[in-house]
């Protein structure tokens, strides 16, 4: 059995790569990637990548036997990729909005009891040469609970 993390990110690699009425949720189209170790070439832009970055286990008070459910705060990024010009800030919007529509009220089908909250974004550009690549993460938080 896989860790609650894996099954986690499976599920919200699984949403954007998901059409919904035959059109994908976000310009990255099936370029979805549920690793931040994915070599990302220009031909591949736009791209996501969605990965753990941290987790924090919170004190929670436990049955006189010491034993419960252990509550977990799991930051997850959504990290987008584009290859862009004059407009890549705007492309760089677009996409954040794209991914924060595609979670907005959004249930796990199997998690259902997982809070997913947007907690930051980051934006970054870097230029090689004549090509200009931007890259935004945002990073969502999701409470969840494991035995």
């Amino acid at each position: 059995m896989s860790h609650p993390r894996t099954a986690i990110r499976d599920a919200l690699v699984d949403r954007l790569k998901t059409k919904v009425d035959d059109v994908f949720p976000t310009d990255a189209g099936d370029k979805i990637y549920g690793s931040r170790s994915k070599p990302l070439f220009d031909q591949l832009l736009p791209a996501i990548l969605v990965y753990a970055r941290n987790e924090n286990i919170v004190e929670e008070r436990f049955k006189s036997d010491g034993f419960g459910a252990t509550k977990r705060e799991l930051d997850i990024a959504f990290e987008a990729v584009v290859l862009g010009g004059e407009e890549v800030d705007t492309a760089l919007d677009k996409i954040a909005e794209q991914i924060e529509n595609a979670f907005d009220g959004w249930e796990m089908p199997t998690r259902k009891a997982d809070v997913l909250k947007l907690k930051s974004t980051e934006i970054d550009i870097s230029i090689d040469g004549s090509k200009t690549y931007g890259a935004i993460r945002l990073t969502y938080n999701i409470t969840y609970y494991t035995e």
